[in-house]
This record gives structure tokens, C-alpha cells and sequence, in this order.
């Protein structure tokens, strides 16, 4: 089975494991300054926040889709009823 990750995903990963290092290394008392954890978090909130956005974009893009489909096919079901009633001579 092969795994296969845009490369944006693969940043915002690689962004939320250097911003936990950062803030560790703040806890623990080594050299992270508020500075670097802060743009750190920012950066990786800016990618989370365009990756679920671009995700909705293309949901909202199906659901359009999906209605002109649901749509089409009850003008088709209501025009097939029709010949039926026509052929039955059902009114």
C-alpha cells in the first residue's frame, strides 16, 4: 500500500513537529526564543489554515456538482413518469 502525501502536508507536518521542539526546548530552559516559537506557530497556523480552506473550496465545488446532478436526474425520473403515464393513460 503506498502512501501518498502532498507536499503541503508534508510541510504543515514538518512545521507542527519544529514548532513542539521549539516550545520544548523554551520549557526545558535551552535557547528558543518567544520570537522563534511564536513565528514558528504562526507559519504552521497560516498552512493549516490554506490547507482546510483549500478543502473546502473543493468540497463546496462537489456539493455544487452533486446538486446539478440531483437535479438532472428528477427532470429525467419526472419525464420517464410522464411516458409512463402516457403509455398507461393515467392522469
Amino acid at each position: 500500500m503506498k502512501i501518498k502525501l502532498p507536499w503541503l502536508e508534508i510541510l504543515i507536518i514538518i512545521l507542527f513537529l519544529l514548532s513542539v521542539y521549539l516550545i520544548l526546548t523554551r520549557i526545558f530552559g535551552h535557547s528558543a526564543t518567544d520570537l522563534i516559537i511564536s513565528t514558528s506557530l504562526f507559519t504552521f497556523l497560516g498552512g493549516l489554515v490554506y490547507y482546510v480552506l483549500d478543502h473546502l473550496i473543493k468540497l463546496n465545488r462537489e456539493f455544487g456538482e452533486f446538486k446539478i446532478k440531483t437535479i438532472n436526474s428528477f427532470d429525467r425520473l419526472k419525464e420517464d413518469i410522464n411516458k409512463i403515464k402516457g403509455k398507461l393513460k393515467i392522469e
